[in-house]
């Protein structure tokens, strides 16, 4: 990301608080210039105190003026930085809400492609990154620009001839800085990069801590994790020593000048010693705004490679959401007609589908792994579109609806349960909390046989389950998301696995509780265990892509098929 480009990104967000902005850079040009007068008050001081009147009224003015100007700096000092730092976690605030949001709009496909890890790095470490340069950095070259400037000018009305040696150190520093750019900016993209891989890391070792403990992984894990922070460690140090380079070189050459002043002054130039004290009181007050200025190039190198990573996240491109027909209600037909899909342009999942789903009734889709039965279920519900041919709910195209409309007719139900850290109602009125009475809620729970543990919970309904449901047991989770399904009461209905987690008591108890729900819903399941979908209207065997047969359980065991195959392979076993 260019220098420009960056600016004018971050503006957008900087665009609302210029007021403040100004307001902040006015009260530290307030500080910076109170400050920068301390040298003429001290040699002064020196001067005409200590060398001539030693009288208690002057003694008390030179005191009166040293402490309002350290004390009136140090006001506008704070009032700049507490302005600065409201403005600085306002954008930061800003712009993870509108990484969130845009989060929520990102079509399936991205977070197939993105770790988690380095997902979450983005709205955690690289926006703080991108905050610095929107007030922290602003601030510091403001401060720093301006002493550079007062007490370069000083410098030049008190001894001109001294002065001079500071011109000679401008292209020196400048050049060093140039040097040092792009290879900090390089190094800090490298960092942004490695810190989202190792947050990736640690969302995996944490969510999956008893997979590791099983497994006896702990070794192989903290290697990965050794190395990680090893090459972390590696190139932080590549930045820090970038900027330690800047820092030191500017303070050698401050140096040479602080000697030649201290040697010219007391020979040729002949000055006072209230005149020596301010210039090099000075001087001294000028290396700490040059070294900022030089080392102001590290966090602001840090910000543009965070920029490129928080600004790449917000340019993605959204879930296609062409459709403008809605569906108030639906009666469930649905049709595919001659689809065919595959994740990359190299494979193909699905060929030439062609499936005729009739209003209420309940199908089955039969495979082994890999056959294409889930990526049915993820083009109905629209987070992938078909590479050829069309699907349709009551003769509409899928993709000429609006999509919210289109999942608002859909209950899902999947085998990897995914509950949130909210209380059991949060959870089963997932979406519609606000709009959904306890009385469904409680109606929902019933029929998934969930209100029988629920009611044993401290709070029952308003229980906190912890994150992704933690405090629940398998079979409790899959009943939660049951429940969820069930409140939501929309006339389509996917289970993938859906009693999967239960045990055989619990499980007959749910079934009976969904062969009630399915009742006048479009109702497609996906299973392994085929002993849940004897009852099913249809039964849809796929292989690799293809539908190769299709039937009632008896019809398909009467044809001595695949399907009858796959049946009997199970209940041998």
């Amino acid at each position: 990301m260019q220098y420009k480009q960056f600016v004018s990104r971050l503006f957008i967000y900087l665009k609302p608080h210029i007021g403040k902005l100004v307001f902040t850079s006015v009260m530290m040009m307030f500080a910076t210039a109170l400050e920068s007068a301390i040298p003429e008050i001290t040699g002064r001081i020196v001067d005409d105190l200590f060398a001539n009147d030693r009288s208690s009224q002057t003694a008390f003015i030179y005191a009166l003026a040293l402490f309002g100007v350290i004390t009136l700096s140090s006001i506008f000092a704070l009032t700049s930085t507490a302005a600065s730092s409201w403005v600085s976690n306002k954008v930061i605030m800003d712009l993870r809400v509108d990484m969130f949001a845009k989060l929520l709009r990102l079509p399936k496909s991205y977070f197939d492609k993105h770790p988690t890890g380095k997902t979450l790095s983005k709205l955690t470490f690289d926006v703080e990154q991108i905050a610095a340069a929107a007030s922290t950095i602003w601030l510091d070259f403001i401060k720093s620009s301006l002493s550079v400037i007062i007490l370069v000018g000083y410098l030049f009305y008190k001894n001109w001839q001294l002065s001079l040696t500071l011109l000679v150190l401008l292209p020196l520093v400048f050049f060093a800085v140039k040097l040092s750019s792009g290879r900090m900016r390089g190094a800090s993209a490298k960092v942004q990069k490695s810190m989202g891989s190792m947050t990736h890391l640690l969302d995996e070792n944490i969510s999956g801590s008893s997979l590791v403990k099983i497994y006896h992984a702990q070794n192989q894990e903290s290697q990965k994790f050794d190395h990680l922070v090893k090459t972390i460690r590696q190139q932080r140090f590549k930045v820090d020593m970038t900027g330690a380079f800047n820092s030191s070189f500017v303070n050698i050459l401050i140096g040479l000048s602080l000697g030649s002043v201290v040697y010219f002054s007391s020979t040729s130039l002949q000055m006072s010693a209230g005149e020596f004290l301010s210039f090099f009181t000075a001087m001294g007050m000028l290396v700490k705004p040059a070294k900022n200025l030089v080392n102001i190039n590290k966090p602001l190198q840090t910000a543009m490679a965070a920029a490129q990573s928080v600004f790449g996240l917000l340019d993605e491109v959204e879930e296609k959401n062409q459709g403008t027909k809605n569906l108030n209600t639906t009666k469930g037909a649905i049709k595919f007609n001659n689809v065919s899909f595959g994740y990359s342009q190299d494979t193909t999942v699905l060929n030439n589908i062609n499936l005729d789903v009739k209003p209420g009734e309940t199908i089955a889709l039969v495979g082994s792994t890999g056959s294409g039965k889930s990526t049915i279920i993820q083009l109905i519900t629209r987070f992938y579109s078909p590479s050829q041919g069309s699907i349709t709910i009551d003769g509409v195209n899928i993709n000429d609806l609006e999509i919210d409309s289109l999942r608002s007719q859909i209950s899902f139900v999947d085998q990897s349960v995914r509950l949130f850290n909210d209380t059991v109602k949060g959870n089963i009125a997932l979406g519609q909390l606000d709009t959904m009475c306890d009385t469904q809620i409680k109606h929902a729970a019933n029929i998934a046989s969930a209100t029988e543990f629920i009611t044993l919970m401290s709070d029952q309904f308003d229980t906190e389950i912890g994150e992704d449901g933690t405090k629940l047991s398998g079979g409790q989770r899959q009943r939660l998301a049951i429940a969820r399904a069930i409140a939501k009461d929309s006339p389509i209905l996917i289970l993938d696995e859906a009693t999967s987690a239960l045990d055989s008591a619990t499980e007959k108890q749910v079934q009976t509780a969904i062969d009630k729900m399915q009742k006048n819903r479009t109702t497609i399941i996906i299973a392994h265990r085929l002993s849940t979908i004897q009852k099913a209207d249809r039964i849809i065997v796929l292989r690799a892509g293809n539908i190769i047969e299709q039937g009632s359980h008896q019809e398909l065991l009467d044809a001595n098929g695949e399907y009858a195959g796959l049946y009997s392979h199970q209940f041998k076993n």
